[in-house]
Parts: structure tokens; C-alpha cells; sequence
């Protein structure tokens, strides 16, 4: 295995593991800032209101979240088989770092509404996923 295109692949599923502990992070500060909470125990415990379902606010952040959580995963499993399948270090960059750039702007495109940049940085990094998808068909055909 390529030692810089694994380094290249830690670096970035650190980048990926900092963005979803930046949702998850900012999930539970605008609960607080909302002072609505869905389960009684943390109205109770924060003083705040129960309420029905999350703030719109928190709702946002939640489903950017969930996003993260549908599409982190699998890339981290087809990076690190693209690796152990002889993957270098260019590829790793082209494939590695425009993943977790793309999920980056995708965060902050989900969180600002932004259309049709959160689109465009979703597809980005699907067609990654893609990518590394067939790079690893090649390698089991070889």
C-alpha cells in the first residue's frame, strides 16, 4: 500500500470525522439556543420547553447530519479498499481530498440553504463514491 495515499486517506476521514462532530455539535447548541427540546429529560435538565418536534433551526442541522451519516460511511470503506487494491498517491488525492472538500460545502451549502450549491457539492461527492466504485470492479476484473 502507498504510505502517502494512506496518509493522504487519514487526513481526510479526520476532516470527515470533524464534520460531523462540527453537526453534531451544532445540533445540540441551537437546541439550547431554541430552549425546545423533543424529550422531556432535556427540557427538565436545560430548563427549557417541551416541545412537539425540533425547531426549524436544529431540524436543518439534523438533516444535514443524517446526510453526512448516509454518504461519510461508505466513502471511508471504498477508500480504504481502493487502497488495499494498489490505489496511489494521485488518486488519492483527486479521490480523497475533492470528497472531503465536497462534504465540507456541502455541510455549510445544507446549513445556509444554499441551492444549487449544496446540490452540486452532494453530486461531487457521489460521483466519488462512484469513481471509487468502479476503480474497484477494475481491480477485482484484473
Amino acid at each position: 500500500m502507498d504510505n502517502d495515499a494512506f496518509n493522504i486517506y487519514l487526513l481526510c476521514v479526520a476532516a470527515l470525522a470533524f464534520n460531523v462532530w462540527f453537526l453534531v455539535t451544532l445540533i445540540a447548541v441551537r437546541r439550547g439556543k431554541a430552549k425546545a427540546f423533543v424529550n422531556a429529560e432535556d427540557a427538565k435538565a436545560f430548563k427549557g420547553n417541551i416541545a412537539e418536534a425540533d425547531a426549524p433551526s436544529v431540524e436543518r442541522a439534523k438533516a444535514a447530519h443524517r446526510n453526512a451519516l448516509e454518504n461519510i460511511p461508505l466513502f471511508a470503506i471504498l477508500g480504504l479498499l481502493y487502497l488495499t487494491t494498489g490505489g496511489t498517491k494521485s488518486g488519492a488525492l483527486a479521490y480523497f481530498v475533492t470528497f472531503a472538500v465536497s462534504r465540507w460545502l456541502h455541510t455549510f451549502s445544507y446549513l445556509a440553504g444554499m441551492q444549487p450549491w449544496r446540490t452540486l457539492a452532494f453530486t461531487i461527492g457521489l460521483l466519488v463514491n462512484v469513481g471509487l466504485s468502479v476503480q474497484l470492479v477494475i481491480a477485482a476484473m484484473a
